[in-house]
């Protein structure tokens, strides 16, 4: 049904992140940070749960 996500997250190991929020950023005018993205290892899974992390 998902064939993007079946593709791109299993296969290819990139990760959709469009639904990102980020104004908190914007608010504090960071324009340079280090992102952390440590995702779960479920086996078959095309959609999950992460905590995206920006260190400045």
């Amino acid at each position: 049904m998902f064939s993007v996500h079946q593709t791109l997250i299993p296969k290819n190991g990139i990760y959709i992140l469009e639904n990102m929020e980020t104004r908190q950023l914007v608010a504090d005018d960071v324009n340079e940070f280090m992102f952390v993205l440590g995702p779960a290892r479920l086996k078959g899974a095309v959609q999950m749960l992460i905590n995206p992390i920006a260190i400045r």
